[in-house]
Order: C-alpha cells, then structure tokens, then sequence
C-alpha cells in the first residue's frame, strides 16, 4: 500500500517525537483513544500507522477505493493531535498545515472546525484535499483527507467523501 508524499510528510514530521507505532503483530483496530486524541471511524478503514506519545498523537487510515483496488492511488485520512503546552508539536502541526501551494482553495467553518478544501497533484494525479483544523484549550487537533480524481470513481464519491469528512470531524475529539 502506497501512501501518499502528503500523509507521509505528516507522519515522518509525527516521527521525529519520541512515540510507539503499532508493530505488524498488534491488532489493528478501526479507532483509537489516547491522552491527547480519540477517533472511532467506520470499520473498513484501514489503520496504516497509529502513533500516540505526547506532545503528538496521530492515527492514519485508508479507506479503499473499488476505482484503483491495486491501491496505487490511495484515499488517505490523517487524524492527530498536538499538545498545546509544546512548542515542537505546535511547530509540527504549522509545518503540516503549510506544507502545500493550495489550488483552488476555499474556507469554511464547520462547528467548532476551521476547513480548508484544495487540490493537489501528486505524480499525475489530482487529489482533492480536505483539511480541518479545531483548537481547543489543552491542543489543536488536525484532520487531513485526501482521495485521488480518478477516471473510475463512482459517480458521487466526491460528495461521499466530503461527508465522510464531516461526520469525522464530529467524532475526533
């Protein structure tokens, strides 16, 4: 499973504190709760990496796609969390939210969330990118979905994702 240059940027920026990654014997469960970040998303994403130490705490799932089962386009979410009282995961999370030239970009408010919607090419795909950010008093939470524009999408699976996105941000706190 290939995971895009987007989410592996966030999770190599997430690497460079000092966490503990699920090793390929642990159970892969669809959620995850920790000091700093809890998530319950739908059962079939798959968790590809699940960090949690503090100051950063981060899960990243694949949702599949039936438009490329080959996976070498992947939909991606990134779901984490940066402790207010750091200045590296504050540091981090302004890198991650800088990172991209932002086409097409549009704001928006959902609740408590700031959201942002982009493109983005990588190789010669576009991806369509959902980023919300939610500061709170004890951190700053950061949910990143990215699925690719693809020939075979399902008619709709631009909308399905938007709202897979807003149900998402209801549920990480």
């Amino acid at each position: 499973m290939r995971l895009l240059p987007i989410f592996a940027a966030s999770v190599l920026l997430a690497s460079c504190s000092d966490m503990t990654g699920s090793s390929s014997s642990d159970p892969v469960a669809p959620g995850t709760s920790t000091k700093l970040l809890s998530v319950n998303p739908p059962s079939h994403w798959k968790v590809v990496v699940d960090k949690s130490a503090y100051p950063i705490s981060m899960t990243v799932f694949n949702i599949p796609n039936p438009a490329d089962p080959t996976l070498k386009e992947s939909t991606n979410v990134v779901v984490a969390a940066y402790a207010a009282d750091s200045k590296e995961a504050q540091n981090t999370l302004a890198t991650t939210r800088g990172r991209f030239v932002k086409t097409n970009l549009r704001t928006s408010r959902q609740g408590d969330w700031d959201v942002e919607s982009y493109s983005e090419i990588q190789g010669v795909t576009r991806y369509q990118i959902l980023d919300g950010t939610k500061v709170m008093r004890d951190k700053s939470l950061f949910v990143r979905l990215a699925w690719p524009n693809l020939p075979k999408n399902a008619p709709g699976y631009d909308g399905e994702m938007q709202r897979s996105f807003g149900q998402l941000l209801n549920q990480v706190h």
